[in-house]
């Protein structure tokens, strides 16, 4: 099977705050914002992250255990930066015995967003 594109959808509480976060953030771009839906895109139009209104679409709970991870090449100079941005470190830096460095944030809804880099070879 060939995937076109990966999305991630999320029900939120906050539409508009959690694509500003995103946006600002993390460089997605807003494809489509209503109040109760927004479409991201990400550099790589392959990586779409839609977050929908709780209750939009039925009675379906809010997103719970959600962790977006996203990789990166150097997480020292991501922290740093958000940081300078104000956005607060919930998990700090630590390394994973399988070679992952890794931290999270968590954005305006509540989810966990992780930022990972691989030390040494990344897996294949």
């Amino acid at each position: 099977m060939r995937i076109n594109r990966f999305t991630v959808a999320v029900t939120v509480d906050d539409v508009v705050a959690g694509a500003e976060f995103y946006v600002r953030h993390f460089g997605f771009r807003t494809i489509v914002a209503e109040d109760f839906l927004a479409k991201l895109l990400h550099d790589d139009p392959a990586y779409e992250l839609c977050l929908i209104k709780t209750g939009t679409f039925g009675e379906g709970p809010h997103a719970a255990g959600v962790v977006l991870a996203l990789e990166v090449e150097d997480i020292e100079a991501e922290v740093a930066r958000l940081e300078a941005e104000g956005v607060s470190i919930t998990v700090p830096i630590q390394d994973e015995e399988w070679g992952e460095r890794l931290c999270q944030v968590t954005d305006p809804n509540g989810l966990t967003v992780q930022l990972v880099q691989w030390v040494g070879e990344r897996p294949a």
